[in-house]
């Protein structure tokens, strides 16, 4: 029958979990130094530096640095890392005393870290104790691609080395290294807990001369010339080792060696021997004549099996005598009273019922109360108890472990609700050996645990809202427990946590990607009650947050065309509650300028199409959604007009550039475009015309760009009158150099301006180039005229040292007035651009636009209103100005028009300057007034008919 068991007190509470195998986790059962700091290596950080203090947040690179500068007391971590070993061979010769030793640890601080590796290079041991004494090395790992020696003790005392590894595949050829070696001038050393994998040639070595080691509770594998040896070694004690020895002895003594040898599982499985064993016929324990009567063996465990192609092994030889089993070698030494053979076994747990648990000599020298995992010696009450003392230690390195079911039905119910919240949980749970268990439920709110015995259900009422986790262990007399968590009770608020959502545009040195948004999410009241967060960005894709995000979140977006996004989080919390947050983003675009390149001039047939391509108008690159072109038309053979649209949609009924027979003209414009798309060129007129076409500018919602800035138009130059500081008509082949930066508002690093270029009082027919001053890459077209004519034009040019170049290109002198209307840069108070399909919103021919619906010309020095937003695509409010083409046909006198904000006063500019009998027609960048509209005020000496034609709006930025 089976005996009842006293309960044993353990130093360390296990957590036993179905299905116990030898690779049961590890543990620590290291006393922490009396006294003492730490010092830190970690080689990967890159902070560390060897001439530092090894703090946590400056440590030592090399483990070496640490070593040399440790102080009894103080105990040095090494820190693992994931990619590389500690490549060097450290040697250590500073000491401890009895009640400070000096610690080395690789065991890892968290779980995010990983046991410090250190690898043994082939020129010298991984790690060497030199002459030292009260030294601990424990929890390290050693990498041993040379198969060479790993780690050495000598002339050194009162040294423990306790779970460390040594890894590395067997080796394939002959080899002469040790794992861990001790040398003939040590003493007290403690070799324990150790897995020595197949390396080596020796596990553990002990040289001639040592004295009092212990060696026990080791995992040693396949070593080719011995598991553990000794020679020559007083008061040596090997204890439950297991030895996996296919190759070699795995225990002996000799050399006048004294000890006991007593626990050991030594066994071989002949199928796993290999072309590199040395001694695959060796016995499993050899003990030589000369110290077979100073060794004690008892309690050991031989286990031989044969196959095809290895016989089973001899198991014993003492004192030169084989013995092939433990009754042979009971009868013949009187050694081994207790021996078992006979059984198949493996490197690992003991099966449950094996003959090696709880048959070990819990009294024998040596013998650790944990097993090589730090597992407690338990005593296994499906066994009888067949060992001697108590305790009940099974042979061998492993201990069986009991095993604890905890029910699946052991969970809180309900898992959430409102607070207060009651609930309740099963407590069921059994001993695979048939244990009395005991629970305590931790409820995680600070109340006292719940304690019984399994069976009985345990409740609890949460007061507070929060999320808990509830603990429940089972506990067995002898201090055997497991346990099981459940995190996420909830205990709810009465409402849900409110959801709060805001945007803005990227934006980085004062430039803005006008169609990148960078959504703001604010972190809940009570983040543990979010369970998931969705951002919808209104254009069909999103986003998962975090849902338990303890800071504000940035998510971004990048929208794939302009137009106006609403974005929404939805926020769901743990009891199934929604809430939601709306904003709004406007997707628009940003100015990129560019160094004006023109194309090779092309002829358009009377009604044909010139089809241009986005690589030709450069807008081939990120975002691009609009060009701004210069046309300059040339060689008519009949008036006419050009009409600019996007590609595959319906031409519209809009003027980019009126041209005649006779007559150079140049106009700039806008038209949408897709960077993999183009534009076409349609000519109405009955005959053939040349064009060049240029681009000064792009609109891109994908890069980093300038916002626009319009201004009431201002005059900047007028040699007529001085203004400027030229008072003269400009020479033929002269230049004329305009300040426009940090005047009238703008700033000296605006990177472009759009100006209003006039030349009158002409002399000789010619034209007028606009240029940047500092460099003459960037040059546009400015009006071409006939003798006598003054004519306007719109230019945007790009700045850098804030002056612009006018360049009088005709034979004879004209004077030349300038006016301001806008300029491109930093994003502060600036507009941003979206482009529409061209329309025409105003034609006084058809009555179109005119606030009446009637056909009416604008008077001589009357003004037209005209109404721009809340139609054709644009915007009712937030809008600041507006991207137009104006055309006079046919006027029947001479003068100009004055485009500005309506509720302004009107400047003295020109906008567009007309001739009696020929159509003119420019672009206008037109301030918007407050209540959306514009004013056309006709400066002429008769009536007038007007068209505009919309190609997009700016929206003040942010637009919202």
């Amino acid at each position: 029958m089976h005996r009842p068991r006293p309960a044993v007190g353990l130093s360390l509470a296990m957590i036993v979990m179905a299905g116990v195998m030898s690779g049961w986790g590890t543990g620590r059962a290291a006393a922490d130094p009396v006294s003492g700091g730490t010092l830190y290596v970690a080689h990967d950080s890159p902070s560390c530096s060897d001439s530092g203090t090894g703090t946590q947040s400056k440590p030592f690179c090399s483990v070496q640095a640490a070593a040399d500068v440790v102080e009894p007391g103080d105990t040095v971590r090494m820190l693992g890392s994931p990619l590389s070993p500690y490549s060097e061979a450290v040697t250590l010769t500073r000491s401890g005393t009895s009640d400070k030793p000096i610690t080395f640890s690789g065991a890892p601080l968290s779980p995010s870290r990983s046991k410090a590796v250190l690898a043994a290079p082939a020129s010298a041991p991984a790690l060497t104790l030199k002459g030292v004494h009260d030294v601990r090395v424990e929890s390290l790992t050693f990498s041993d691609d040379h198969h060479s020696d790993v780690v050495a003790v000598t002339g050194s005392d009162h040294v423990t080395l306790d779970q460390l590894t040594v890894d590395n595949a067997a080796p394939a050829v002959p080899v002469t290294g040790t794992a861990i070696g001790v040398d003939g001038t040590s003493s007290d050393v403690t070799v324990s807990r150790n897995t020595l994998n197949p390396s080596t040639a020796y596990g553990v070595r002990v040289a001639p001369g040592a004295a009092r080691v212990t060696v026990t509770t080791n995992m040693i594998f396949t070593q080719q010339q011995g598991g553990i040896v000794v020679s020559g070694a007083a008061d040596t004690d090997v204890t439950s080792n297991t030895v996996f020895a296919p190759c070699a002895t795995a225990i002996s003594l000799d050399g006048g060696s004294s000890g006991v040898v007593e626990n050991n599982v030594a066994l071989t499985l002949g199928s796993t021997q290999t072309g590199a064993c040395q001694a695959p016929t060796a016995p499993l324990y050899a003990v030589s004549a000369d110290s077979t009567s100073q060794v004690t063996a008892d309690y050991n465990v031989a286990a031989s099996d044969a196959s095809a192609s290895a016989p089973a092994r001899t198991e014993y030889s003492w004192a030169g005598t084989s013995y092939a089993t433990s009754a042979a070698f009971r009868d013949g030494t009187g050694q081994g009273t207790h021996d078992i053979d006979g059984i198949h076994a493996y490197p690992s747990t003991p099966a449950e019922h094996s003959p090696l648990i709880d048959s070990a000599d819990a009294t024998a020298p040596g013998e650790l109360s944990t097993d090589s995992q730090a597992r407690p010696r338990v005593d296994d009450l499906l066994v009888d108890n067949t060992g001697n003392g108590t305790g009940h230690p099974d042979r061998g390195a492993l201990e069986r472990q009991d095993t604890l079911t905890i029910a699946s039905g052991d969970v809180p119910t309900p898992p959430k609700g409102l607070a207060p919240l009651g609930i309740s949980m099963e407590t069921d749970a059994t001993s695979s050996w048939g244990a009395a268990l005991a629970y305590s439920v931790d409820f995680g709110d600070g109340s006292d645990p719940a304690t019984g015995t399994p069976g009985t259900p345990a409740g609890h009422t949460y007061t507070t809202p929060g999320l808990y986790t509830t603990r429940i262990t089972f506990t067995e007399p002898d201090g055997t427990s497991a346990e099981k968590s459940y995190a996420g009770v909830a205990a709810g608020t009465a409402t849900p946590p409110a959801a709060a959502l805001s945007v803005a545009p990227d934006t980085a040195n004062g430039q803005v990607s006008a169609g990148f948004a960078r959504f703001t999410v604010p972190a809940p009241a009570d983040p543990w009650e979010v369970e998931y967060r969705t951002l919808s960005f209104g254009d069909g894709s999103q986003d998962n947050l975090a849902a338990d995000a303890q800071e504000p979140t940035q998510p971004t977006h990048q929208y794939a065309a302009p137009g106006t996004y609403t974005a929404t989080l939805t926020q769901t919390d743990l009891l199934g509650r929604t809430t939601t947050a709306t904003t709004v983003f406007h997707a628009a675009d940003a100015f990129v300028a560019v160094t004006p390149q023109y194309d090779a001039q092309k002829t358009i047939a009377a009604h044909g199409v010139l089809k241009l391509s986005a690589a030709t108008l450069r807008a081939d690159s990120n975002g691009v959604d609009a060009v701004q072109l210069q046309l300059v038309t040339s060689n008519a053979k009949a008036s006419g007009a050009l009409t600019l649209y996007t590609h595959g949609t319906t031409r519209p009924g809009t003027t980019a550039i009126a041209f005649e027979p006779g007559r150079t003209a140049t106009a700039e414009t806008t038209v949408k475009v897709t960077p993999t798309g183009s534009v076409d060129l349609y000519n109405g007129s009955s005959g053939a015309v040349a064009v060049n076409v240029a681009t000064v500018g792009l609109q891109s919602h994908a890069q980093y760009a300038d916002t626009y800035h319009p201004v009431t138009p201002a005059r900047l130059l007028d040699t007529r009158t001085g203004t400027g500081c030229v008072r003269s008509p400009v020479a033929g082949g002269h230049s004329v150099t305009l300040s426009v930066g940090g005047t009238h508002g703008v700033p000296a690093a605006a990177n472009a301006v759009v100006l209003d270029v006039t030349a009158t009082t002409t002399k000789a027919s010619g034209d007028l180039t606009v240029a940047t001053h500092s460099t003459n890459d960037s040059i546009v077209s400015g009006p071409h005229w006939t003798t006598g004519q003054t004519i306007t034009a719109q230019v945007v040019i790009p700045v850098y040292d804030g002056k612009v170049v006018l360049h009088n290109d005709s034979k004879a002198s004209a004077n030349l007035v300038t006016d301001l209307v806008g300029w491109y840069g930093t994003t502060t108070g600036g507009s941003e651009f979206l482009p529409v399909t061209p329309a025409r919103i105003l034609n006084t021919r058809t009555g179109t636009g005119t606030g009446t619906g009637k056909v009416a010309r604008i008077a001589a020095h009357a003004t037209l209103r005209l109404k721009v937003t809340g139609a054709h695509g644009v915007p009712a409010t937030g809008v600041t100005a507006v991207d137009l083409n104006l055309t006079v046909p046919s006027p029947s006198g001479n003068g100009y028009l004055v485009a500005y904000p309506d509720g302004t006063a009107r400047p003295g500019v020109y906008s567009l300057n007309f001739t009696k009998g020929h159509s003119t027609a420019t672009r206008a960048l037109v301030k918007v007034g407050t209540d959306g509209e514009i004013d056309l005020y006709n400066a002429g000496t008769g009536p007038v008919d007007v068209c505009a034609d919309l190609l997009g709006d700016y929206d003040v930025f942010p637009a919202g």
